[in-house]
């Protein structure tokens, strides 16, 4: 630790991270956690002060954090606290500051660690929601963060991920936010009024997790690119808030928002047709043998529509004799299947069509980022 300075790292795991990367959607976990650590040095603050009405003048600026690396391993965010900002800010109380970013840093490690052994608190503060809200919000399943130096109860690493992310919020709040990336159908849109629930226009879409969303765009958007397009594909990147059960409750924030090209939604719509076709055949469908597709395999399937629709032209689809969903297609002079398989499991293998190139079968646990990088970098190569 320089002198100073205190020293804070956030370890993200997962694919994504690999090789000191950190994707942009995750770039405001980094204030939301001085947002969650202010909140727990206020509540020690007014424990300590309780003669005192209101917080210092500048007490919040005097918390402040630089982004100073992105270390090597999974991307490992250095973040330092200056005591040279807080004396600017607050010289009177400079000591008793340090000591209270240590105790907050303990106090919001202990609330994660908490959230992984069934401990929660009472009650949080709407101060304390609003940066859990943002703090790994942009998290997939597999990935978490680690806060580096810290011992759970179980003397291990204390991580926050998914799954500890929504039991905490739910526990204390009905509701929690989180990323939602898909594709759903136009079914109406408003360009805005001055005043009313939305001002600003937006568009309806018809998705199948969550059924009609309205997604906030700028009037003019609305006006020059979605009017006129009812019925059309649509792909977004949002911010929503589910309640404990994973019921839609409202769009928070659209990243992007971009109607699908008319002739990629045709040919979303004939594998859509197929994978229906596929989900009716029973058992013995291939000359007495062969399994009913499995729902597993064809949701997975879907997912995978979803998330890499503008190659669907491309995309022909099997049954497979064991119950799982094939997707065969021809790219740049190879021969390339996907297998979808009934227990959740992906296979990718190729050959290549006027030559003796191979590509030996690799497998993934469900549409993983892993598998996102090797399927997007076989088809750019």
């Amino acid at each position: 630790m320089a002198e100073g300075h205190k020293t804070f790292q956030l370890r993200y795991v997962g694919a994504r991270f690999e090789g000191a990367r950190l994707p942009l959607d995750v770039l405001s976990d980094l204030p939301a956690f001085r947002d969650l650590l202010v909140s727990y040095a206020k509540d020690s603050w007014r424990k300590l002060n309780l003669d005192r009405e209101r917080l210092p003048r500048g007490f919040d600026q005097s918390i402040s954090f630089d982004l100073v690396s992105i270390e090597e391993g999974s991307a490992m965010a250095k973040l330092d606290w200056s005591r040279k900002m807080a004396q600017a800010m607050l010289p009177e109380f400079t000591d008793e500051l340090e000591e209270l970013v240590d105790r907050s840093y303990g106090d919001l490690v202990q609330l994660v660690d908490g959230a992984g052994h069934d401990r929660f608190p009472a009650a949080l503060s709407s101060e304390h929601i609003r940066a859990l809200n943002k703090l790994g919000a942009g998290l997939r399943e597999s990935e978490r963060i680690e806060f580096l130096g810290s011992s759970g109860a179980d003397g291990n690493v204390v991580y926050l991920d998914t799954f500890r992310r929504k039991a905490l919020i739910t526990r204390v709040r009905e509701t929690y936010q989180a990323r939602f990336e898909g594709i759903g159908r136009l079914i109406g849109l408003h360009t805005g009024k001055p005043s009313g629930l939305h001002p600003e226009g937006y568009i309806a879409v018809d998705t199948a997790e969550h059924g009609e969303l309205r997604i906030p765009v700028d009037p003019v958007r609305v006006s020059e690119e979605f009017d006129g397009n009812t019925g059309s594909e649509v792909q977004f990147s949002l911010l929503i808030e589910l309640d404990n059960k994973d019921r839609f409750r409202n769009v928070i924030e659209t990243f992007d928002v971009e109607l699908i090209d008319a002739a990629v939604s045709e040919h979303i719509k004939r594998c859509r047709a197929r994978l229906s076709e596929l989900r009716k055949l029973s058992a013995g469908w291939l000359d007495g043998s062969g399994s009913p597709i499995k729902t597993t395999a064809i949701n997975l399937a879907e997912a995978f529509l979803n998330k890499r629709p503008a190659f669907a032209e491309a995309y022909r689809l099997y049954p497979t004799e064991d119950g799982g969903v094939l997707f065969e297609f021809l790219v740049k002079g190879w021969d390339l299947s996907l297998e979808f398989g009934p227990a959740g499991g992906i296979e990718m293998y190729g050959v290549e069509v006027d030559g003796a190139g191979e590509m030996q079968p690799c497998t993934f646990s469900g549409l993983s980022d892993e598998f996102n990088r090797a399927f997007d970098a076989l088809m750019a190569r």
